[in-house]
């Protein structure tokens, strides 16, 4: 659990919104251009790069998601994970670039919290200093990603009125009615109508995020290098 804490910081939920993209797009993204370059670069983002180094941290950061290794996959398997973090990655810079022209960033003492809050987790500092060292981290390594999940987080409150999504009866009804169909015994409706409505408004909060994203896209230059 308290390895998962270092593992899971960045992910999140734009690896889902890139990955729910690449999904219905049949892999191909707006404004993607093929290319070949250095292997070191594996992307290019309206002129900025994206390592060699960044996609395979990503690969491993949501393989470890889904509790496999990287390297028991098969091949194919491999390939949409390799896709699936590449399509993360841009979607992350993307949003990181829209977000520096808004002038948002992550304040030290908030970082601070979050660096104390993850220590917490742990019995002492040589066990969060070990977890650090399993996972390849330096303490700044980890200050970075924090500080990236902040402002894509302040981004995403500020880009989109998430607050006010809502679930309509019928929405609820209908979520029930395909849980109840595919779980034996599933319980009345109003026992679990607060876990269904939420649901209902978590998957609309992610299809707004998704459309956001697909615009971010068209409106990209964005090569693809490998």
């Amino acid at each position: 659990m308290q390895q998962k804490i270092l593992i899971i910081v960045i992910v999140g939920i734009i690896a889902v919104a890139a990955g729910a993209w690449f999904y219905f797009s049949g892999g191909e993204m707006p404004g993607q251009e093929s290319s070949s370059e250095s292997p070191d670069v594996v992307a290019r983002v309206n002129g900025q790069d994206i390592g060699q180094a960044e996609l395979e941290a990503s690969e491993a950061q949501i393989a470890a998601g889904q509790g496999v290794e990287v390297s028991s996959l098969d091949a194919e398997t491999r390939s949409q994970l390799r896709e699936q973090a590449l399509d993360n990655l841009i979607s992350r810079a993307l949003i990181q670039q829209k977000a520096k022209e808004m002038g948002i960033a992550a304040a030290e003492a908030d970082i601070d919290a979050q660096i104390e809050s993850i220590k917490a987790q742990f019995e002492d500092e040589a066990g969060y200093q070990a977890t650090l060292n399993q996972e390849g981290l330096s303490e700044a390594e980890l200050r970075s990603q924090i500080a990236d999940e902040m402002v894509i987080r302040a981004y995403i409150e500020q880009a989109l009125d998430l607050e006010s999504v809502t679930a309509t009866e019928e929405e609820v009804g209908a979520e029930y009615e395909q849980a109840a169909a595919t779980n034996e015994g599933f319980p009345e409706l109003s026992e679990v109508r607060g876990q269904i409505e939420s649901s209902v408004i978590q998957q609309k909060q992610q299809q707004l995020i998704t459309q956001h994203i697909q615009g971010l896209y068209a409106e990209a230059d964005v090569e693809i290098l490998i």
